[in-house]
C-alpha cells in the first residue's frame, strides 16, 4: 500500500460562503483514498454538523492547492452539470438550505449532523443557466459593496480607537482642552 503525505480540509476550514485555508493540515493517505477524495476545481463542500448553525454550512472548491483532500465530516457535491453553477447551489445551501439543513438534520445536545443521503436530497430550485450566471453576478457585486463597507468601517473603527487612546492620554496628563461656548477653558 502506497502512502504518502497529503493536504486535507477540515471542518474548520469550510466555512459559510468562503474556505478558511489559513491553518491547513496534512495527513498519511494511501494513494487509493487520495484518488477518491481529491479534490476538482467546482466541488461544493458542506460540514456534515458540529453545531446546530453550522449544520450543512459550505463553499466551493477553486483549487487553491495543487492536491488537497478532504475528511470524512466535511461532504464533496460534484456536479454533473455544466447547465448548474456551483455557487449557485452553494449559496442556495447556505441561506434557504439552512432551514432544510435544520429539519432534516439529526439533533443530540448541542451537537447536529446531518449524512449525505439528506444533504443530496436538498431540494435547489433551478432557473435557467443564464439566470443562474446573472444571479450570482449580482451576488457577487453585492458582496463587493459589503467588503468596501466593512473595511470602510473596519478603518474608522481603528481610527477612533486611536483618537480615544490620545484623549484619554490627555486627559491622565492635564492636557485636555475644552471648547465651552465660545470660551476655551483648560482644567
Amino acid at each position: 500500500m502506497n502512502a504518502r503525505v497529503i493536504p486535507y480540509l477540515r471542518v474548520a476550514n469550510v466555512q459559510r460562503g468562503n474556505l478558511d485555508l489559513s491553518q491547513i493540515k496534512t495527513i498519511e493517505a494511501a494513494e487509493i483514498d487520495v484518488s477518491e477524495l481529491r479534490l476538482q476545481p467546482g466541488d461544493i463542500l458542506f460540514t456534515e454538523g458540529g453545531d446546530r448553525d453550522k449544520l450543512g454550512r459550505g463553499w466551493i472548491w477553486e483549487g487553491q492547492l495543487a492536491e488537497c483532500i478532504h475528511q470524512n465530516h466535511v461532504f464533496r457535491g460534484r456536479l454533473f452539470s455544466t447547465n448548474v453553477s456551483p455557487k449557485f447551489v452553494s449559496w442556495y445551501g447556505n441561506s434557504f438550505g439552512q432551514r432544510y439543513f435544520f429539519d432534516e438534520g439529526k439533533h443530540t445536545t448541542n451537537l447536529a449532523s446531518i449524512n449525505m443521503t439528506k444533504l443530496s436530497n436538498l431540494p435547489v430550485p433551478l432557473p435557467p443557466c443564464d439566470e443562474q450566471r446573472e444571479i450570482v453576478a449580482q451576488v457577487e457585486r453585492r458582496l463587493s459593496v459589503i467588503e468596501t463597507l466593512e473595511g470602510a468601517v473596519w478603518e474608522n473603527l481603528q481610527r477612533g480607537e486611536r483618537l480615544r487612546q490620545r484623549i484619554l492620554g490627555s486627559a491622565f496628563a492635564g492636557d485636555l482642552t475644552f471648547q465651552a461656548g465660545n470660551r476655551a477653558a483648560t482644567r
